[in-house]
């Protein structure tokens, strides 16, 4: 009982100490939806897991290379670790000063340190009102051209009030050719434009072409109500520090209605290619990369290896993006999840990622060789075709020792959000004074252990034992030799508990384990009643159809996983069985000896 608590409390301490190296370093920087060009904006969101500060983080080597727009602060609640932790972020709306290679420097928090984020933020028209009036509406085209049929393209709306509107509405883009969906919330900053201070309300959209050629983005209408106080008496609040106050001109009202239009916009679509087949993916650049759980050259039959496929696409969307598909291959057996590709910065420009995980498991012994992942792409910089590959996996299997237990192979791990990068305090030791506290709570628990352990032990010696009853022996036969009782009494076999036994064979179905569904059953089998002792009889021809596979995946030595969905149906009727009453026949009453003629 000691060793059980004392391996509990070990464990219990290497799980504090996991979650500790945790959140030692946790002050992350990320970058939200990265700028298309020297025109765009983006969102810097810098995160503190596990706790909160007071003191905000030092944000002053950002204006370097950076306007700062806007800054918020929100929090949220993150599983971590298997628990709930709280998440407190600085969100920061950056514009870019000039266009290039540029670096987010690293930020510090206290006494962590936040990695510096590279970007290439490519040259583009400055957002600037396009006109000197007291409210007025701009459509701007993001990213690079060439634009090609099917792609999305990011388009934004931007509103400039130099008065302080009370209301304003503007229209959705539409154009002939081509589909606008909403992509994200509203955004607002404010920026000085030469002397005047202009409050800027942002939203983009997703444009999607459905034809080539020139696509005209009509003029977008936008509908407001500025205030009419008297000249410069806005100014003179704003430069207070003051709301617009409308009725500085006396009395309340609801401002005088203006309506501005933004210029149509064109968009030149070009059609694909002359000689590309199957998927189109216009692009930058394109990276293919691989990891394995396990070396490939040391493979076993029925063991599951987990490969992971990382496609990294610069200058596409995510839905551009191809999928993963792993090629069938005689030998082994391939489970791929859902891949969801996202919008990340690749190579230090927009771009988009996607990751799927595959589960390899080897059906056969023997040389297996993968064949090659290919990716067609278009290179849009050099006007070409290219192909990213990466090259064909030999898989060098050993033969199972145990074919009836092969292992199933593990679920596929879940799509997550963008890996956080690393800080550089990720492998710092922990403080001394940590590590002491931590020694010192570890000594007080075994020492509290050792002396409750000793205490049991003399308590249960100082109890006297009753006794053995004498057992008389039965009486013996004239001519028969007395029998005698032997002196080792057999241990009483407990029966099952039918419960306990059902849940350890759902238990078992679930984790796709055939040896222990099996095992399983035959302890519920013994516990559900009289007749069924231990066997692998079955009341519901579904049992028994499912006895007989699990037989033959257990015993025909077959490389493929077992799917315990089958076996967890029928084991369901099979107990729902086991429980209805059985009927008693009812007795026949004698025939008449003389039965009456009719």
């Amino acid at each position: 009982m000691i060793r059980a608590a004392l391996r509990t409390g070990l464990i219990s301490l290497a799980l504090a100490l996991g979650a500790t190296a945790a959140l030692a370093a946790s002050f992350k920087a990320t970058v939200e939806k990265p700028p298309a060009d020297q025109g765009d904006t983006f969102e810097l969101v810098l995160s503190v897991i596990g706790r909160d500060s007071l003191e905000p983080p030092n944000i002053s080597p950002l204006n370097k290379d950076f306007e700062i727009l806007d800054r918020g602060k929100r929090s949220r609640m993150e599983s971590l670790n298997g628990r709930m932790v709280e998440v407190n972020e600085w969100v920061l709306t950056l514009a870019p000063k000039r266009a290039g290679h540029l670096v987010i420097p690293a930020l510090t928090l206290g006494s962590e340190t936040s990695a510096p984020i590279e970007m290439n933020v490519a040259p583009g028209s400055t957002a600037e009102p396009p006109d000197d009036g007291p409210i007025a509406l701009s459509v701007d085209v993001l990213g690079t051209p060439p634009f090609y049929l099917q792609s999305e393209i990011p388009v934004v709306v931007r509103m400039y009030d130099s008065v302080g509107a009370l209301e304003a509405s503007a229209d959705q883009p539409a154009a002939d050719g081509a589909t606008f969906t909403p992509d994200g919330t509203l955004k607002r900053f404010s920026r000085i434009y030469g002397r005047q201070r202009y409050r800027v309300v942002e939203l983009r959209y997703i444009m999607r072409p459905q034809r080539t050629g020139t696509i005209q983005i009509s003029s977008v209408a936008l509908r407001a109500s500025i205030p009419t106080s008297p000249p410069g008496a806005q100014e003179q609040a704003r430069a207070l520090g003051r709301p617009a106050m409308p009725w500085l001109g006396g009395g309340f009202d609801s401002g005088r209605k203006v309506t501005v239009f933004a210029n149509p916009v064109e968009v030149t679509i070009l059609p694909r290619p002359a000689g590309v087949t199957g998927w189109f993916l216009p692009a930058r650049a394109v990276r293919l990369k691989e990891t394995w759980s396990s070396p490939p050259a040391k493979a076993k039959v029925g063991v599951a290896l987990t490969r992971t496929l990382r496609l990294e696409v610069q200058g596409a969307s995510p839905a551009q993006l191809p999928p993963l598909k792993p090629a069938e291959t005689d030998g082994v057996r391939q489970y791929a999840d859902e891949e969801h590709p996202e919008a990340a910065q690749v190579g230090g420009a927009p771009g988009a990622v996607a990751e799927v995980h595959i589960t390899v498991v080897p059906t056969r012994a023997g040389s297996i060789t993968l064949p090659a992942v290919t990716v067609p792409w278009w290179n849009i910089a050099t006007n070409r075709a290219e192909t990213a590959q990466l090259p064909p996996v030999t898989l060098q299997v050993a033969g199972s020792a145990d074919p009836a237990g092969l292992a199933p192979p593990p679920a596929p791990a879940a799509k997550s959000a963008p890996k956080p990068q690393a800080t550089p305090g990720d492998d710092a030791p922990l403080p001394w004074r940590d590590i002491a506290a931590i020694a010192l709570v570890v000594v007080i628990i075994a020492s509290f252990l050792l002396f409750s352990g000793r205490r049991a032990g003399r308590r249960a010696s100082a109890i006297p034992q009753p006794p053995e009853r004498p057992v008389a022996a039965p009486p013996a036969r004239p001519g028969r030799p007395t029998p005698t009782r032997p002196a080792v009494r057999r241990p009483m076999v407990m029966a099952p508990d039918e419960r306990a036994a059902a849940g350890a064979v759902e238990a078992a179905c679930k984790a796709g384990h055939a040896t222990a569904a099996y095992r399983a059953y035959l302890d519920w089998n013994r516990a559900s009643g009289p007749g069924h002792s231990g066997t692998a009889s079955a009341r519901t021809p579904a049992m028994a159809a499912a006895l007989h596979e699990v037989s033959r995946h257990l015993y025909a030595g077959e490389g493929d996983t077992w799917d315990g969905r089958g076996f967890r149906s029928a084991f369901t009727a099979e107990r729902k069985a086991a429980l209805k009453p059985t009927k008693a026949r009812t007795a026949r009453g004698l025939a008449p000896l003389y039965p009456k003629a009719r």
